[in-house]
Formats: structure tokens, C-alpha cells, sequence
């Protein structure tokens, strides 16, 4: 995986899973084989538990995998566990189709809406919840000021723009 695709995944992880599931998704990566989950836990020095939650949360997402087997000194269960490098990139296509599908909403909310906004505290009220204020904002009473979201249009449409390209390259690198 390149060094700014990896930075991506990284980044996502650590926003889905939190700052364990990013540590031990990276030990995994660097390794590029199975590690079991004490071992993990010792190489990075992270509660074993914690190790594990993390895990079964990459697990959920698609992005690592494990291969079950007994342990034939106690007859339990130990997991070896790998990144499941053949899955992330669809992984991560998908969370940036959601995302799309996201942004288009709230484009459609934004050019179906007119807005007021209160100067003092910054409330947003769509014109039917302005009107029923009677054009006061309902926190602090102030008087509500028309808001014009053409830049949010804009901004939103630019990011639209931006994720579908990126979509259809990652569709055709993939073979979709």
C-alpha cells in the first residue's frame, strides 16, 4: 500500500476505531503476516483487552481477519490475526459513497431551504421555523437575520464534485 493511502486508512481507523485500533492496525500492516492478539498486546504494549476490542471493531469494519485454531496444551481458542489488504480498498470505497450519498442530502436540504440566522448565538432556523418565531430567535429573542447559503451550496457541490471523481478512479482501478 502507498505511504498516503496507508496515511488514509490510518486516519479513518482512528476516527472509526480510536488511536488503539490505528496502533494495532499498523502493527499489522508493518508485520505483513499473522500476529496472535497477546503478542500485539506485548509489541505494543497495550492492555490485551483493549488490543482485542480494537481488533473485533477492524474485524467489523472488513479491514483485518483471523484464523481460528485450538491450542493443543489447553484446547482454547487462539486467534492469529492479518490485515485483509484484499478488502480495504472496497471498504474504504464504500464509506466514501455513504459519505456521497451524505453530502448530496444535505445539498438537497440546503438549495430546498431558505434560512435565518440569529447574529447573537448563531442559531439557524430554516423560513417555516423563523416564521413560526415571528423572526425572533428562539434562545435570546433577538431578531433573526436572512442567512444567504449560496456559499454553502457551492462548497458542498465542490466536495460533491470532488468525491464522485474520486469514486469512479478508485471504481476503475478495482475493476467495477
Amino acid at each position: 500500500m502507498k505511504d498516503k493511502k496507508v496515511q488514509k486508512v490510518l486516519e479513518f481507523i482512528e476516527e472509526y476505531v480510536g488511536e488503539v485500533g490505528a496502533m494495532v492496525f499498523k502493527k499489522l500492516l508493518e508485520s505483513g503476516k499473522e500476529i496472535l492478539d497477546p503478542d500485539l498486546s506485548s509489541e505494543l504494549n497495550i492492555e490485551e483487552n483493549n488490543v482485542r476490542r480494537a481488533l473485533y471493531e477492524l474485524h467489523n469494519l472488513g479491514l483485518v481477519n483471523y484464523r481460528r485454531v485450538r491450542n493443543p496444551a489447553d484446547n482454547k481458542y487462539i486467534y492469529y490475526w492479518r490485515v485483509d489488504s484484499d478488502r480495504i480498498n472496497h471498504v474504504l470505497l464504500q464509506r466514501k459513497k455513504n459519505v456521497l450519498k451524505k453530502l448530496m442530502e444535505r445539498l438537497e436540504y440546503e438549495e430546498g431551504n431558505t434560512f435565518y440566522i440569529c447574529p447573537v448565538d448563531g442559531v439557524r432556523l430554516t423560513f417555516e421555523e423563523a416564521m413560526e418565531n415571528d423572526f425572533r430567535c428562539p434562545r435570546c429573542g433577538e431578531m433573526l437575520v436572512f442567512e444567504d447559503n449560496a456559499p454553502v451550496k457551492q462548497r458542498l457541490g465542490e466536495l460533491i464534485t470532488k468525491l464522485r471523481e474520486e469514486i469512479l478512479d478508485e471504481e476503475k482501478t478495482l475493476g467495477r
